[in-house]
């Protein structure tokens, strides 16, 4: 059974399509299906940084969010490489 985090996770996902490998995004977005949001939150960002993928202010806005809901996966300094992503 989804939860809300892990549908909203998903949904996330699927905007990186385009941008994150199929194989990456689908490896880390796996981890939903086990109850392991937090885990698969943290893989997509990892993918995100790593690549330096450019993010718009939403997408932030919507990780963030995500990560406060799954109690603070993500390590300060991810967050502050995902804010340095935004298009401006």
């Amino acid at each position: 059974m989804a939860t809300v985090a892990g549908t909203k996770l998903k949904s996330l996902g699927e905007t990186f399509n385009d941008r994150v490998s199929a194989e990456e995004l689908n490896y880390a977005l796996s981890y939903i299906d086990f109850g392991e949001e937090p885990l698969a939150l943290e893989m997509l960002c990892d993918h995100i940084c790593e690549h330096e993928i450019i993010i718009t202010k939403n997408e932030y806005e919507s990780i963030c969010k995500l990560n406060s809901s799954l109690n603070n996966p993500l390590d300060k300094n991810v967050i502050n490489h995902l804010k340095s992503l935004i298009s401006s």
